[in-house]
């Protein structure tokens, strides 16, 4: 079938069951391209910056993502239905411009090249393959990977460990507000290869994707954790590496998958973190049932327990390179600390063959002038204006909202009318909350803006 016949089909299949009209206008479907063209710029998701779409489309995978997606405007709004008051609650992407996804990104020690660069603009999803070349690992199927190794860190001998450290819920920006909190940090900064203007490269700033996304050196897109909170593959709405989450986790390998694979088990892989989610950052469920790593989710004393596992579970004891990963929490003062510690129990047990990767997975705390909005508020101002028997809310994430299928096919509630109560949502002042709402199916179609 040709080509032109092919997207005419879809298209109308698409329509039939029920293609909300602002992606049928994004299409020209029949004569949705009539009007003038200056109505293009209310066209959601589309009417966007370029850059901002390219990350919203990079943090969106069908399927797994939001049904409802939506941008603030000049109120923060933060976290979701996934996170405690005591979580880094992430904020919502914005249709104002801002920094809070810049991050530094360190490359230290043996195997890094004398001299070397790292790019600004570097992404998060570049370290796994920057850290494969480190260690000399030809990881299969490069093609379903979006990272890319940094040119010319990689040289020299080949560590006996790989030390990953990541902060969590802190950016460049933060950073650079406090210079004077992160000695250790700017030790390494000094000595390797380094850059303060990397970046996360997707939106929303959910730490559970940073962490796959370090782990796999794909973006959400690809590996399918577009956050805390994902649907399974049968429509099932789990927490992300919970017990009831899809196994493998991760639609494709992380680096610590295939560092076991290729090299038989041998290699020793560890993590220590804050949160469960965190096992991204290493895999462990891609070749099932063989994988034996070692984990510690310990949200109180995460680098405690990663010296602990240092010390005591054979890391840097052979040639054959290991991997492990930390992942922390709190103040800078308290990580940079933290970093120190962990940097010395390494050093202990691996001696100069070491590789120390430090990075973050952007800034969540609001500006001290921003006003701040609760994502429960959203919520609950969606279900009154719904007004439905039921609730059609399952769940809100960072960026958007998980609606109950089954209460809206039960009480014939469209879609739309959904999104126009996400539309309508207003900020305590009285004003509009959002300056974008969309369907998900909008951004399935990015590549036509």
């Amino acid at each position: 079938m040709p080509f032109g016949r092919r997207i005419g089909t879809l298209l109308l299949a698409l329509a039939l069951v029920g293609v909300p009209a602002v992606v049928l206008r994004v299409l020209c479907v029949g004569h949705s391209c009539d009007e003038p063209v200056t109505a293009a710029a209310e066209v959601p998701f589309c009417s966007l910056p370029e850059q901002t779409r390219t990350r919203i489309a990079a943090g969106f995978r069908e399927g797994r993502s939001p049904d409802l997606l939506a941008m603030t405007g000049d109120v923060h709004v933060a976290g979701g239905t996934a996170f405690s008051p005591r979580d880094l609650d992430p904020p919502w992407p914005s249709r104002v411009p801002d920094d809070r996804g810049r991050i530094p990104i360190v490359f230290s020690g043996t195997g890094v090249a004398a001299g070397a660069e790292v790019p600004a603009g570097t992404e998060l999803q570049d370290i796994a393959p920057t850290a494969a070349e480190i260690i000399g690992l030809k990881r299969p199927h490069p093609k379903v990977r979006a990272g890319r190794a940094v040119e010319d860190v990689a040289g020299g001998q080949t560590p006996r460990l790989v030390l990953e450290v990541v902060l969590k819920g802190v950016g460049s920006r933060d950073l650079e507000a406090d210079a004077q909190a992160w000695p250790e940090l700017r030790s390494l900064v000094d000595a390797g290869a380094a850059t303060m203007d990397g970046e996360v490269g997707f939106l929303p700033l959910d730490p559970a994707a940073a962490m796959m996304t370090l782990g796999t050196g794909g973006s959400p897109r690809q590996h399918g954790v577009t956050g805390s909170l994902i649907r399974d593959d049968d429509g099932k709405l789990v927490r992300a590496w919970g017990n009831e989450a899809p196994v493998p986790e991760s639609i494709i390998a992380a680096l610590g998958d295939d560092l076991d694979e290729k090299l038989h088990e041998e290699p020793v892989i560890g993590l220590s973190g804050t949160d469960v989610a965190d096992r991204g950052a290493i895999g462990g469920d891609w070749y099932i049932d063989v994988d034996k790593d070692e984990v510690a989710i310990a949200k109180r004393d995460p680098i405690g327990a990663a010296v602990t596992m240092l010390e005591t579970e054979g890391f840097g004891d052979d040639d054959v390179p290991d991997l492990m990963v930390v992942a922390l929490e709190g103040s800078l003062r308290d990580m940079d600390a933290g970093l120190g510690r962990v940097l010395g129990a390494a050093r202990q047990v691996a001696g100069d063959s070491l590789t120390v990767v430090v990075t973050a997975t952007g800034s969540l705390a609001p500006d001290e002038d921003e006003d701040s909005l609760d994502a429960s508020q959203i919520v609950q101002q969606v279900e009154s204006s719904v007004g439905a028997s039921q609730p059609v809310v399952e769940a809100a994430a960072p960026g958007g909202l998980y609606l109950d299928q089954r209460t809206l096919a039960k009480l014939s509630i469209p879609e739309d009318d959904v999104l126009a109560a996400l539309k309508a949502v207003k900020a305590d002042d009285g004003t509009r909350l959002f300056g974008d709402a969309f369907p998900a199916i909008a951004v399935s179609f990015a590549r036509y803006c």
